[in-house]
């Protein structure tokens, strides 16, 4: 008799994801396995991006990298630099935060009438709709920020959210590292107690014994890919386990609960459950923000303590080289993320980065100036075959929203439109 998937998982009445594995396959699809998924990230970047220090001057395959750019070198062959992009819905807005009509329109190119709250769906949540994936989350919203001053006039949401899932109902990010965790693995609460959830850590912990002592009767039956499969995936989540549930240092905010990680633990941590997540296929769509739009976010660990949202406007001790610093930092988090995703085997012998659209979001183009009229994103990886990469373009002046009618025709969505402005795919991008 075959092993059951759901009697593995089932163990002590949790249910703990698994990587597809080839023993859990039809016999009759062994040899012909159904292709992996496409997956979407988006990665998202706040208050802009020194243009002279993010956009290739070279368009084509040819094309260098500057300064904050340069982490993802290792992955040229993987990424399409896209500059000069219009965003239209941010000039249309009537609110007056530059910043809430940068970030709370950058992912639906929906503008807003005033400073209420407005919005409309954004792509990731177009996508969800589309496709309507039987994941067991749809969609994850996931960020490493914490709540914080709104923008001038506008809702918090605008800042503070990126992921919408139509007018009216912007999506919050899960902030808490641990709580992301215990939503993939044994369930969500994120009002617990301190004391409920150290049950429930403790209980976790139980859970991944009882799994993994259940895996050693199961190795038996499989064979060595899968047996490597399994291997890593249960080191990388007692990894993170180990990481969320005995952190080290406090927050700078003052005394830390049990689990508080600081900022770059918090941003490790993220990046590990976005990799954890789409490895055992919880969900195929999911946004991170790195930090809210406005950010006032100081960054001493890496030599850069001044405000984020300060430095892009001058001010502070030597604003331009701190805030080098600190874009080249936020450009390693999100190429680290790629990179890992590039080195994980993904169902089908290719790799989890080559079916996946990681979107490097930016909110607008120089910072300083709060320019909303050319905008440069990164996209990473190549959506499995659909994207044509390794390459930079140019796209003077195009709408941001064909970005997007570009990325939802590579996950198979028959459409030339989308947002306000969105009216045809971004030549040279789709294969």
């Amino acid at each position: 008799m075959r092993s059951s998937r759901r009697k593995f998982l089932g163990g002590a009445g949790v249910l703990v994801a698994l990587p597809a594995l080839g023993i859990f396959r039809p016999r009759f699809a062994r040899s012909n396995a159904d292709p992996p998924p496409r997956r979407l990230l988006v990665y998202f970047l706040p208050n802009g991006r020194v243009p002279a220090n993010w956009i290739p001057p070279e368009s084509g395959p040819e094309f260098s990298f500057p300064a904050t750019l340069a982490p993802f070198q290792g992955l040229k062959g993987d990424l399409i630099c896209l500059s000069e992009l219009y965003h239209t819905s941010a000039t249309l807005s009537a609110g007056t935060g530059d910043h809430a009509l940068g970030t709370g329109s950058c992912l639906t190119c929906a503008p807003y009438p005033d400073g209420g709250l407005h919005g409309d769906i954004s792509m990731d949540q177009a996508l969800v709709k589309a496709l309507q994936p039987a994941t067991r989350f749809p969609s994850l919203q996931w960020g490493a920020g914490e709540p914080m001053a709104c923008d001038f006039g506008a809702a918090c949401s605008y800042t503070q959210s990126i992921s919408w899932a139509g007018p009216l109902a912007p999506l919050a990010p899960i902030i808490n590292p641990l709580t992301a965790f215990n939503q993939l693995f044994a369930g969500s609460n994120e009002g617990a107690t301190a004391e409920a959830q150290a049950i429930r850590r403790e209980s976790l912990k139980s859970v991944l014994d009882y799994v993994l002592t259940d895996a050693d009767s199961l190795s038996v039956q499989l064979g060595a890919e899968d047996r490597q499969k399994l291997d890593e995936y249960f080191t990388s989540v007692r990894e993170l386990e180990t990481r969320l549930t005995n952190p080290a240092g406090e927050c700078e905010s003052g005394p830390a609960p049990a689990d508080a990680l600081d900022y770059p633990g918090r941003v490790q941590a993220f990046n590990d459950l976005i990799a954890l997540a789409f490895q055992c296929n919880q969900s195929q769509v999911i946004t991170f923000m790195l930090e809210n739009g406005l950010s006032g976010r100081s960054h001493p660990f890496i030599g850069a303590p001044g405000g984020h949202h300060g430095l892009t406007h001058g001010a502070g001790d030597n604003p331009a080289a701190q805030l080098l610093l600190l874009e080249t930092w936020q450009a390693q988090q999100a190429a680290a993320l790629a990179t890992k995703l590039k080195s994980m085997p993904d169902s089908d012998g290719s790799f989890i980065l080559d079916n996946t659209a990681m979107l490097v979001l930016t909110d607008m183009g120089d910072g300083g100036s709060h320019d909303h009229t050319s905008l440069a994103q990164v996209i990473v990886g190549r959506c499995g075959g659909a994207l044509n990469t390794g390459q930079s373009i140019h796209c003077g002046g195009a709408p941001l929203g064909n970005m997007y009618v570009s990325l939802l025709r590579a996950f198979g969505v028959d459409t030339t439109s989308f947002g306000v402005d969105g009216v045809a795919p971004l030549p040279g991008v789709n294969v």
